[in-house]
Order: C-alpha cells, then sequence, then structure tokens
C-alpha cells in the first residue's frame, strides 16, 4: 500500500525527536503515547501534530520484524553523536517500512548515484511520480498534481535531511561511504529481511549499501575476514549471513572494532 508518510517526515524540522522517541516506542506505546501526545514533553505545538508524528513513527519506523525494530533502538542508542550514522539506520528502515519510499530509491535516488550523476532534479522525482500514478491501479486518479509536487519536495527534503543531498535550489548527491562497521550492520538488515535470498548480488536492496556490485566481493570479504558476517561466494553467487544477533550487534561489531 502506498501513503504519504513522506509528506509528514518531510516536514520534521529536528529528525532528532525521532531518534528519542522510536527506542520509547520500541520499549512500550502506551508510555511513548502518554509522553508524547498526553503530557506534550516533545512540545509539539498541538495535538493534532502530535498524533500526527506518534501516527508516523509507527508507520515509517516500526517494523512486524522484532529483530529489525531491536537491531535499530540497538544502534541509535549506541551511536549517539554520531548523526550520519543514525540517518542511515533511518534510511534502511524507512526503505524497508514505506513502499513509495523504497521505490523512488531504488528507481531514481539510487540509479542516479550509481551512475555518476551531480544532482537530482524535483523534475525528474516528479515525472517518476506521474509516470507511477499512471501504470499503478491503486494509484490512478488519487493523487492530484499539487500532491505529486509536494510528495516531490517533501521526498527530496528527507534527502537532505538524512544527508544523502545537500543544498538549496538544486539537490546534489553528497558523498557516501559506510565503514566497515555500518556495512556490517547493513548486512544484518538484510539478513533478518531477506532469509530466503540466495544472491545478495541479484537483491534490489543490496544497493542501498551504496556499494558497486563490482567492488562488493571485496568489501565484503574484508568484513567477513573480521567475522562479523558468513559468506560464501561461487563466483556468480554471493551468499551472506549476518554473524550476530541483534542484541550482539554492539559487543560484536563495534567494541570489537
Amino acid at each position: 500500500m502506498y501513503n504519504t508518510d513522506i509528506n509528514i517526515l518531510g516536514g520534521i524540522p529536528d529528525y532528532g525527536l525521532i531518534y528519542t522517541a522510536l527506542p520509547l516506542l520500541v520499549e512500550g506505546e502506551d508510555d511513548l503515547y502518554n509522553s508524547l501526545v498526553n503530557n506534550n514533553e516533545f512540545d509539539f505545538r498541538t495535538e493534532a501534530s502530535r498524533k500526527r508524528f506518534f501516527a508516523l513513527l509507527k508507520s515509517a519506523f516500526i517494523s512486524k520484524n522484532a529483530d529489525v525494530n531491536l537491531l535499530s533502538v540497538n544502534l541509535i542508542q549506541h551511536l549517539k553523536n554520531d548523526e550520519k550514522s543514525k540517518a542511515q539506520v533511518l534510511f534502511w528502515l524507512f526503505s524497508l517500512n514505506n513502499r513509495l519510499f523504497y521505490e523512488l530509491n531504488r528507481d531514481v535516488f539510487l540509479k542516479y548515484f550509481f551512475q555518476g550523476r551531480a544532482e537530482l532534479p524535483k523534475a525528474d522525482v516528479v515525472a517518476y511520480l506521474k509516470d507511477k500514478i499512471a501504470t499503478t491501479e491503486e494509484l490512478k486518479g488519487k493523487w492530484s498534481d499539487i500532491t505529486v509536487d509536494t510528495v516531490a519536495s517533501k521526498y527530496l527534503s528527507v534527502l537532505k535531511k538524512l544527508h544523502l543531498l545537500e543544498g538549496v535550489k538544486k539537490k546534489t548527491f553528497c558523498f557516501v561511504r559506510l565503514s566497515d562497521e555500518m556495512l556490517a550492520v547493513f548486512l544484518h538488515f538484510y539478513t533478518y529481511t531477506h532469509k530466503n535470498s540466495n544472491n545478495i548480488l541479484e537483491e534490489d536492496f543490496f544497493n542501498f549499501s551504496f556499494i558497486s556490485k563490482d567492488n562488493a566481493v571485496a568489501r565484503l570479504k574484508k568484513i567477513g575476514k573480521k567475522d562479523w558476517i558468513k559468506m560464501n561466494y561461487t563466483g556468480t553467487s554471493l551468499r551472506v549471513e549476518g554473524s550476530f544477533k541483534p542484541n550482539e550487534i554492539i559487543d560484536g561489531i563495534f567494541r570489537r572494532a
């Protein structure tokens, strides 16, 4: 199902609110609701905006997969002042939970990134969305041109707030290279969500690691030598499995690094 959570996320000025609220939500929905909505401890202006933020957190960042939720919370709490790494976690979470964000990233943002483009024009996002509406039964006749324009603008805003784009009028690509630790984290997200995959190189989600497939085997072998993942490469297929459970990631990867 498609939704416009992108619009709400793009309008949040400070993603620090998400990093604070998400662990609380995983620990207990009722406690966060009382803190956020009833007591307004996050200092939102209206009750409607508080409820909208609460609904966004549940829709955009809470997975049906408990391993994903536990891994995300452990990472956000451990990374603390590492803003770019925490933003990377949100990028993966929102991509896994939101169909439209995933497809925009797969078909536009990451496609241009790997092509070496300097800029991601809003017009290209609008064109993609209009084609998506025209060819997707679920969306036909439901989104006006104003809605499409808003989604495109907010999408670019989300990517900028996640440190993947920069600029004001023109949005240009930021340099992105995952550390070995964050690549290992990505591979655990992959393990938890693609359990039946026999070849990571054939998975669209692998592009969300920002590693070209030409460099994939060398990078993953480096990670494998640290025993952070298990891998089997046959020359044509690459099978990867994370070595740790969600509650072992911090000690297994970051504290051994």
